[in-house]
Parts: structure tokens; sequence; C-alpha cells
């Protein structure tokens, strides 16, 4: 195990710790995903509307080469619309209108510009509606419109956040298995990291995905403890292996964002477990350098809609930027990545978002298998996902609150408590 520890910073900085801003509203559900979807045309067989609404940027719908078009996805109900992300082929819409409807005939706008800029577009909104769609009324382009992917983020729609999931209680949580039964499969072709293992509740229905990344010189044994607590309680887990056992910081980020990719690809596709198991939202949990990688993906892919880092180590990085729901789960006598050093004041920098800080006993190895009181850490990180990726607020007295207070204000247990509550 000590073949982990190759990495040693200098202990000893004193950072005060600020008082966080005021954090915005709860993340929100991706809703689009898999949805039914419309266009006023196609290009051709090959760019179906359906195309923007896969979780595949490999795939796109193209339209005609005129104006105007449209493209329109319906989220089975009445949903509350927060965020729209438009990403754009190089043939993007320089006007555009994004509407909801609650009939599909009668649209309502609530973003309009005449100033698109294509490439990735993260547009926040305010809306509600079961229908939504783009109205491209200028291209950029002499070409038509063309989105890889058409993404609608809100609460509500046709998927309640609950998904057959029971109430969750401190017992429960703390228990090794959640409620759901889950299997696990080995992924054929991992493309973009090393290995994947991916355990999965087997009931019908479709759940966020999560990716555990490991340390230095860390395997998928390093997080393998929490793969089947997450499972069980409604998360598609894809415990994964790098490419090289040294591999740095970044590119651990970027082999946890080939890792989500390739998950909500397999989740598109028929012939495998996890078809239609996969609603497209994602979250990251790694360890160490594994940690640093986290949070390189919440800062670099809108896809991430929240992240646990634990006892996280990227040095030089500036995280100032990430918005996403972060929770920090640090060791008190980590004698490699102490918190801090990095995750405090990445949490003093992080101003627009939730955040969650949590400082435990034990040394640099206490989140890993083996290690640390995983009852605790369980509850904790199940919590967290569960309100951040699927907004199911049954699981925020957990973290915020008297529910929680027992677990904060044991000196045994916890040896510092953050947080932007209430959630």
């Amino acid at each position: 195990m000590t073949a982990l520890i190759a990495v040693a910073t200098a202990l000893g900085l004193a950072l005060a710790l600020l008082t966080a801003a005021a954090p915005p509203a709860a993340a929100a559900d991706l809703l689009s995903q898999g949805r039914p979807a419309t266009s006023s045309s196609t290009e051709n067989t090959s760019t179906p509307a359906s195309a923007a609404v896969d979780g595949n940027t490999g795939t796109r719908w193209s339209s005609t080469f005129n104006d105007p078009q449209w493209l329109s996805i319906d989220l089975g109900a009445t949903a509350t619309i927060s965020q729209v992300v438009l990403r754009w082929e190089a043939a993007y819409a320089r006007a555009f209108q994004i509407q909801t409807s609650t009939n599909g005939t009668a649209w309502t706008t609530v973003h309009s510009t005449s100033t698109g800029t294509g490439g990735v577009q993260t547009l926040d909104v305010n809306g509600n509606g079961r229908y939504v769609r783009m109205l491209g009324t200028q291209r950029g382009t002499a070409y038509g419109y063309s989105l890889f992917e058409f993404q609608v983020y809100g609460f509500g729609g046709g998927t309640p956040p609950g998904n057959g999931i029971p109430d969750p209680t401190a017992t429960s949580l703390e228990t090794a298995n959640g409620p759901l039964a889950i299997a696990t499969y080995t992924v054929p072709n991992p493309s973009g990291y090393g290995s994947g293992t991916v355990t999965y509740p087997t009931n019908s229905g479709s759940y966020p995905g999560v990716v555990l990344m490991p340390g230095y010189q860390g395997t998928q044994q390093n997080l393998q403890w929490l793969a089947p607590r997450l499972a069980s309680w409604g998360f598609v887990v894809i415990n994964v292996g790098t490419n090289t056992l040294t591999d740095d910081p970044e590119s651990r980020g970027r082999q946890i964002t080939a890792a989500g990719t390739q998950l909500i690809t397999l989740g598109n596709a028929a012939g495998n477990p996890l078809s239609g198991k996969v609603n497209g939202t994602l979250g990251a949990v790694g360890h160490s350098m594994g940690g640093g990688g986290v949070m390189a993906a919440l800062r670099d892919d809108s896809r991430f809609r929240a992240g646990v880092p634990t006892a996280p180590y990227h040095p030089n990085a500036n995280f100032s930027s990430v918005t996403e729901p972060t929770f920090f789960l640090t060791c008190q006598s980590d004698s490699v990545a102490h918190g801090n050093t990095y995750a405090v004041p990445w949490y003093n920098s992080m101003s627009q978002t939730e955040k969650l800080y949590i400082e435990v006993p034990g040394d640099h190895l206490c989140p890993m298998t083996g290690s640390g009181n995983k009852a605790k850490q369980g509850k904790w990180i199940v919590s967290f996902l569960s309100l951040w990726l699927r907004a199911d607020t049954r699981f925020s007295p957990f973290l915020c609150g008297p529910v929680r207070d027992p677990d904060k204000n044991n000196t045994a247990l916890v040896t510092r408590w953050m947080d932007t509550c209430s959630f």
C-alpha cells in the first residue's frame, strides 16, 4: 500500500477559513436524456433529432440549409427548467430562442440571442413546460443547424427523483448495501482509460452515473468499497483503472470524462446489461490524484453535476471557476495531501457553489478500501450524490441540521466540518 504514497508535500501552512458567499440553488437533473425529440427537418437519415438527446457527443442532429429551423424535446411531464446546454457542431445558430410549452403548440421564450457563438453554450433560464425547443432564426454558417447534444436541466419531468428508492434512514445508510439489488459488468473495450468495472441496480429504471477514480499508483481496489454502496442506492457506478499508475491529476480528469462518456454510450446501446440504465447525469469520486482529477472534471466538463474529491491532490491548480456541488473528504493526519494545503483553499475559492467539507481522523489512506469509518463515509457520500445528482431532498437531513449534528459534533468522528447549509 505504501506504493500509493509516492508524492510528499510540505505541511504546516495555516489558512484562515473564510466565510463562503451565498450559494446558488440546488443543481438540477438532466431531464432531456433519451426523451422523444422532433425537428422541423433533418439533413439526412444519419442526423436525426434523437441524436441530440442520446448522450453521445459523436452523434448529432442537423437540419436542412435554410431558416428557420427548430428542435423540440418532450420531457414527459411538466418541469421547472433552470438550464439549457447546447453543444454545437460547426454549423451553429447565430440567432436563436429557447422556448418552453405545456402543450407543444403555444410557446414561451425563456432565452433569446442574435449573437450566438457556437461551441458549448450553457444558458441559465427560468421557465416551465413539458416541451423545450431551440428555434433557430439565423444560421451562423452556410449550412444548417447542427447539435451534438441539446441538454435540458431542471426539476420534475417524466422521472421522479426517488425512482423506487425507499426513504433513507441513518441505519440503512450506514450499512454496506442499500435497498436495491445490484450486479457487475466488466467494460469490454475501455476507451480513454485503462479498465472499468460497472456496478449497477438490476431493477428497472435509469439512474445517474458515477465515476470512481483511484490515486497515484492506485487501482480499482482503492474505492472498491464504495461501488456497491452507491449502486444499491440508485447509481450506475464505473470503477476505473488508469492508463498508467503514474498518470497526473489532469490526465485522471480526462479519464474521468472518458469513462463518463463510455458509461452513457453503454446505457444508450442495446445488447448489454447497462442498456437503458444511465440517465445522462454524471458525478465523480476520486482519491488523492484521483480527487484532483475530480476537480478537473468538474471544472472542464459540464456533464458532471457533483463531485467528491477525497484527500485530493493537485499542485498549482485553481478551481475557483467550479460551480457544481463539491464534497471534500479529508484526513486529519494526512502527510501527503493535507486539507490545509489543497482542499481548504479550493473550498474557500469556490464562491458560486454548494460545498461540504468533512475532515476525519486518519492518514492519507482514510477514504480508501480497508481504512476509515466506512459506515459514516458511505452515508455522507451517498447522501451528497443523491441530493445533487437526483435532486432527492430526502437525503439532505443527513448533511444539514439536527439529524446530522451527532456526526458533526462527535470529535472522535469528525475533526473539522464546514458547509453551505441549508441544502
